[in-house]
């Protein structure tokens, strides 16, 4: 049987491609911001010029590390996780955003602007892991808001650090809480959830979900789950692309 070599960024083109094109071929999705869902407040910090090990000093703030809740146009409602830190979403306000291929968010200004591929195929990897079809972290994580909490501490860790490489598992080795631009003042079992869903990163090969991108100019971009059941899952093993179902 002849085999393919696939570059790493055709790889993972094909991946979202083929992962997003009901979510691509949407073109917007409108609604009105319901407000956190499972949340822990904790001290968070972004300062965008730090690289992924500097222990810099930085400021923190009181953030809700949160489910963001949603009422769509068609009266459904849906979670999502935030993809900037200081950027927002006002309770109550309807907003209209771009579905787009995940690893376009977030937009910029301001910083960090759109993930990439490889930060896409880490997020994609944790968020097949750890995330129902509903956008919810799994039940065996353990508590709702630590669990929250934890999610919504590794979406940000993932897509606002600098980690310079574009290589999946270096990536993950360089994820952390306390250097780097992001940090937080995470514990406890938050902590703990977060821990055990960095360590399941990548196991036994990188793992995809069908998910899609809210891109706004003027709103804090999201991600999650795309809604759809029977949703193809793909696994990326030593450059080559298998498939398999979730």
């Amino acid at each position: 049987m002849k085999q393919f070599q696939l570059s790493l960024p055709l790889v993972f083109s094909l991946v979202f491609s083929l992962g997003l094109a009901s979510a691509a071929s949407a073109g917007g999705i409108s609604g009105t911001y319901l407000g956190y869902g499972a949340n822990e407040q904790w001290g968070c910090a972004y300062k965008s010029s730090l690289v992924w090990d500097s222990t810099a000093s930085v400021s923190y703030a009181n953030l809700k590390l949160s489910e963001r809740l949603w009422e769509l146009g068609d009266g459904s409602t849906t979670v999502t996780w935030c993809a900037q830190v200081y950027q927002g979403v006002t309770v109550g306000n309807f907003y209209t955003f771009d579905v787009v291929a995940m690893d376009m968010v977030p937009q910029t200004p301001p910083a960090p602007g759109p993930m990439g591929f490889a930060k896409a195929a880490v997020m994609s990897d944790v968020m097949s892991r750890w995330l129902g079809a509903d956008s919810r972290v799994i039940a065996a994580a353990g508590s709702a808001n630590a669990s929250a909490a934890a999610f919504n501490a590794i979406v940000w860790e993932i897509v606002n650090e600098n980690f310079a490489t574009a290589d999946l598992a270096t990536i993950v080795s360089r994820m952390s809480l306390t250097t780097g631009a992001f940090r937080s003042t995470l514990s406890g079992e938050g902590l703990a959830i977060y821990n055990a869903m960095v360590a399941s990163i990548g196991q036994g090969g990188f793992q995809t979900a069908s998910t899609e991108g809210w891109l706004s100019v003027t709103a804090q971009d999201q991600i999650r789950m795309v809604p759809a059941p029977g949703a193809i899952g793909l696994v990326l093993l030593g450059g080559l692309l298998s498939r398999r179902r979730r």
